[in-house]
């Protein structure tokens, strides 16, 4: 009976953990660092995306198919569920899938200093002459752009919203309309 409480205690402990890790992966991947692509294609994934990713990824397209993520593969494998799903009910899905599928590189784990692989293709597709490189979190996934991507990004960004406050707030004006129609 001894035994049954150190097993207890260990598996109380994994739990804990799993719920610190689930807590921290809510909070998605923050921030955004610049670093370069070596001679070899590789980028330094930043530390605290690391570990949150974990050991097993998978270096792809995002779904908007315009930036290069590398997926925790649970992520990843949750968006080809939904691609699968999606592309039963409607066959132009297929498409979307094949697409993404065929983008998506698994097996490319981390150097000893932190790099990341990116695979030619993906290189050709958004990082063509691309020596910056921008390696920011989204809520699931690491993206990562050309620098003159970003600042493209930027200025369509200032552009469409000049005032980013009161851009929000029409945005929250819109859904309490939308709650207070399904009432």
């Amino acid at each position: 009976m001894p035994d049954e409480g150190i097993h207890s205690q260990k598996k109380n402990s994994r739990t804990e953990d799993q719920q610190s890790a689930d807590s921290t992966r809510r909070l998605g991947f923050i921030g955004v660092y610049n670093h370069s692509i070596d001679g070899k294609g590789r980028v330094i994934v930043p530390l605290p995306f690391r570990s949150l990713l974990g050991d097993r990824i998978i270096v792809g397209v995002n779904m908007a198919q315009d930036s290069i993520a590398i997926y925790p593969y649970d992520v990843w494998e949750e968006k080809v569920d939904m691609l699968t799903k999606l592309s039963r009910e409607d066959v132009s899905a297929e498409f979307f899938l094949a697409r993404f599928a065929m983008y998506s590189f698994d097996g490319l784990g981390y150097d000893s200093q932190g790099r990341v692989l990116l695979p030619a293709a993906l290189r050709e597709l958004f990082l063509t002459n691309a020596q910056g490189v921008q390696v920011s979190g989204t809520t699931e996934y690491v993206r990562i752009i050309s620098d003159e991507q970003a600042k493209q990004e930027r200025e369509q960004f200032n552009t469409r919203f000049p005032n980013p406050l009161e851009a929000i707030s029409e945005i929250q004006a819109r859904a309490r309309m939308k709650t207070n129609e399904g009432l």
